[in-house]
């Protein structure tokens, strides 16, 4: 199966109304469903400020696929390395870990932001007793995404 007749599959199964288009909101969650990883940011930008409120455009495959062309050629996805330097920030006694609530907030309020729902998610399971976060497991369980492949 090629890229466009993929795409095309996963296009419509977000068609909520039958119509074969789907909500410009919706725009996103089709393109990371086809396996890439854009921010909100590089969607808007590829997509336009127009998408942005729910039932305001609807669009059709023909309109979407283009979009979803633009955002597979920008590769801007951060490194294990990147993220290590990151959060050790928050490590203060470099043990490897740092505080769960330290990590929900920056999650919460830096950069681009995530809903609580979609913090709690990640979080669950990775604190430890201490409330602490070994943050190399917590990199790879986000950077293996929320369908990981078993090797």
């Amino acid at each position: 199966m090629g890229k466009k007749e993929e795409a095309k599959d996963v296009f419509i199964l977000y068609d909520d109304e039958g119509d074969n288009k789907i909500d410009g909101t919706q725009i996103g969650n089709v393109i990371r469903a086809l396996g890439l990883k854009p921010t909100n940011a590089q969607v808007t930008k590829a997509a336009g400020k127009e998408y942005k409120k729910l039932g305001e455009k609807r669009l059709t495959f023909e309109e979407f696929f283009p979009i979803y062309e633009q955002v597979s050629k920008e590769k801007s996805e951060g490194t294990m390395a990147d993220y290590m330097e990151c959060l050790k920030v928050f490590d203060k006694d470099e043990s490897g870990k740092i505080f769960g609530a330290e990590l929900r907030h920056a999650l919460l309020s830096l950069g681009e932001r995530l809903l609580i729902e979609d913090v709690d998610e990640l979080l669950n399971g990775v604190e430890d007793g201490e409330g602490q976060v070994n943050y190399k497991s917590f990199i790879e369980k986000v950077m293996a995404g929320p369908f990981p492949t078993a090797d």
